[in-house]
Parts: structure tokens; sequence; C-alpha cells
């Protein structure tokens, strides 16, 4: 987790990639929704050349997205590994 701190730190935007009911419900703090379903049509918005770091419940859908911006020239893409429930078990 201290490797996604320190992106964000740096500079890299949060991309929830969750669909907009579930961030509604859970929102995200930093992050902007930007749905995987939209990723996946390239109706994103998001920035060339700024770091991005992708974030889903587990890291699947993050990992599948990261794999389609790359390919679309963006980058660099990283991924929260384990997602946000890594991070849930990491608050005290």
């Amino acid at each position: 987790m201290e490797r996604y701190r320190g992106l964000l730190e740096e500079g890299a935007l949060a991309v929830d990639v969750r669909a907009e009911p579930l961030f509604a419900a859970q929102p995200t703090p930093g992050a902007v929704n930007v749905p995987w379903a939209r990723i996946q049509k390239g109706d994103h918005g998001l920035p060339q050349g700024r770091p991005l770091v992708l974030l889903c419940e587990v890291g699947q859908l993050s990992r599948v997205a990261a794999l389609y911006l790359e390919a679309a020239g963006h980058g660099p893409v990283f991924v929260l590994e384990g997602g946000l429930r890594a991070l849930e078990r990491e608050v005290p």
C-alpha cells in the first residue's frame, strides 16, 4: 500500500473502475470514477501521459482495464493489488 500512496503523492490519478452505483454506495476518497464499461468503449476522458492507479473491489477488473488503457497509449498504468479490500484490511 505504500507504493499506492507514493504514486498518488507523486501526482498519479486514482481511478476507480467499478460501476457507478457501486462507487456511489462506497466512494473511494480522492479517486475519480470511470467505470470499466466506459474504458472498454474508449469513452473515458482519462489524460494521456499522467500516471494512473486503477482500483476496484479486488483488483481483477483493474488489471483488465489497465491492459485496455496501456494498449490505447496511456501510461504508466498501475493496479492496486488486492483492490479496495486490501486497503480495508490495512485500516486499523
